[in-house]
């Protein structure tokens, strides 16, 4: 039973932070660490940790690094073998880590797993099993239905294990995202290098969907601004190229769809994301060649994914 240290990153999450460490204390799986890594909260939440679960570690941070750059700081600790991130608004149901890690150590060619997601609001109603990653457009898409263990093409952040060997090789988590796709990110660097990435389904959690965002603009220009830097990061060139060229049409069909809203503040949104994007390309580029560059036997992005079989629509959305 390899050690596994338990990463929950919080910020402001007193809300959901005790059924999370509950769940976490209750697992079957026993040979592990929780480490609290706190953004700055200003809720009371770490006094509460404090004060309710003595054996939580918990790292302070000066202010609201981000999901990346929390999760880094509670990996450092090179000596444990397996690395998990359960978000403060998730609980894992007693076998979850258990299953995880049992599918990990099948074997040698598995990074990392993540499970059957639920709703925590609505606790009957699947949230995703497998994920999928549009490899001309970098558009998620989750299956919700009654999939078996497969691998995917990416692992869901709030509730996932990856192995410390594989993140020695590829890196930690590229803070340059802040929030979204980083977890995407990571994985398409595991895929790269050419290790898998699995569901497994019968590892439940049940998580509270954007539970510690309230403003949707905020979350929206995020993921805007992400996909197109993980797109500049990851994909193959030639899918670059694909992308600039269908990009435009994407732009039109949201145009028309914001006009039929009368939502006036997307069209801005997008705006911005894109032109962040130009101004930071030599920041993304420089990116690139230093993820890409730790990875010896470096292979295709876009057509190793996993799913890629599986069609959906050129802008689908996440469902």
């Amino acid at each position: 039973m390899p050690l596994v240290s338990i990463i929950v990153v919080n910020w402001n999450g007193l809300k959901h932070i005790d059924e999370c460490l509950k769940s976490l204390l209750n697992q079957i799986y026993s040979n592990m660490e929780i480490i609290l890594v706190d953004n700055c909260s200003e809720d009371g939440s770490v006094e509460f940790v404090r004060q309710n679960f003595l054996s939580v570690k918990i790292i302070m941070n000066d202010g609201n690094m981000g999901f990346a750059a929390a999760m880094n700081r509670g990996s450092e600790d090179g000596s444990v073998e397996l690395i998990a991130s359960l978000n403060q608004n998730t609980v894992a149901e007693k076998n979850w880590l258990n299953k995880l890690v049992e599918v990990i150590l099948s074997s040698e060619d598995i990074a990392g797993a993540s499970g059957k997601i639920y709703y925590l609001d609505n606790k009957d109603s699947i949230y995703c099993t497998w994920v999928k990653i549009n490899p001309f457009t970098a558009i998620p898409y989750s299956f919700h239905g009654l999939e078996g263990s497969s691998s995917v093409d990416y692992l869901i952040g709030c509730a996932m294990v990856i192995r410390r060997d594989a993140i020695d090789e590829i890196g930690l988590i590229d803070e340059g995202y802040f929030l979204y796709y980083e977890d995407s990110d990571w994985c398409a660097r595991l895929i790269r290098a050419g290790y898998k990435l699995f569901y497994v389904p019968d590892a439940i959690a049940w998580h509270a969907v954007s539970g510690s965002l309230s403003n949707s603009c905020f979350k929206f220009s995020y993921l805007m601004r992400n996909r197109i830097r993980f797109i500049l990061k990851n994909f193959d060139i030639r899918y670059i190229l694909i992308f600039i060229m269908l990009f435009p049409i994407e732009i039109v069909i949201d145009l028309k769809n914001d006009i039929a809203r009368s939502d006036l503040r997307a069209p801005r949104i997008r705006f911005n994301a894109i032109l962040w994007n130009i101004l930071n390309i030599r920041s993304t580029y420089n990116a690139r060649r230093r993820d890409l560059s730790r990875i010896v036997n470096i292979k295709s992005y876009n057509r190793s994914l996993p799913l890629r079989s599986y069609k959906i629509g050129f802008f689908e959305k996440w469902t």
